[in-house]
């Protein structure tokens, strides 16, 4: 048995005296041994097995299906830098929509820019839209940039989380090109939604190539 004093209980707990005495005046303590009224002594066991008691083990919140972090895949993280670039090759301080897609197809073996080129839509076709609307997409893209450090716009970040939802909807344990690409389509007033409606791709269309290549949990694209 260690035994230790009110003092001792006191520094081990990091409380006062004062309180100790508190604790046993309200019969909230460990046991403890008394000889006499100031000769009270605390087994250092029964202590540590009171302390135990007092474990308090947070409730988990339940985390929401569309709240789980997926990892990206490399591919999908190359588009991500491409867009970037393409951006700046542009001398422009955000990155939209229009940039996702960009950087799509130009990272030419991801999953994404092959489901793109099934539908008959290839890199040179994208570029060439995307220059005849460059200059209605710069006015209105970079309003909706302004203050954010990443610089992606609005609809890039709605984009982003889309593209998240859909992996997981779809039962993928991560986000790829091609959910990226599915994201973009569900940002209906996004520029890059927009050029792809030009070029004939719907979300139903990408869904049903993406299902022909890989094996989606669910039904349509949502």
């Amino acid at each position: 048995m260690q035994l230790m004093s009110i003092e001792d209980l006191a520094a081990y707990l990091g409380v006062s005296k004062r309180t100790i005495y508190k604790y046993i005046a309200c019969g909230d303590c460990p046991p403890y041994i008394k000889l006499s009224k100031k000769n009270i002594s605390f087994d250092r066991a029964d202590v540590d097995a009171w302390l135990e008691s007092k474990k308090v083990v947070p409730e988990q919140k339940e985390t929401h299906m569309y709240e789980k972090r997926l990892p990206w895949t490399p591919r999908a993280k190359q588009v991500l830098k491409v867009a970037e670039q393409t951006a700046q090759r542009y001398e422009l301080d955000y990155v939209g929509t229009e940039h996702l897609l960009l950087g799509i197809v130009e990272v030419k073996e991801c999953l994404g820019a092959g489901i793109l080129r099934n539908l008959g839509v290839d890199q040179v076709k994208v570029q060439q839209l995307y220059k005849q609307l460059r200059e209605d997409m710069k006015v209105e893209a970079a309003q909706k940039a302004a203050g954010d450090k990443s610089n992606l716009t609005e609809n890039a970040h709605i984009a982003i989380r889309f593209a998240s939802e859909q992996a997981v909807r779809w039962g993928h344990e991560y986000v790829g090109a091609e959910h990226l690409l599915a994201g973009i389509l569900l940002v209906a007033d996004g520029f890059g939604c927009k050029m792809l409606a030009q070029l004939g791709v719907t979300a139903d269309r990408v869904h049903s190539e993406i299902s022909k290549l890989i094996v989606c949990r669910s039904g349509g694209t949502q």
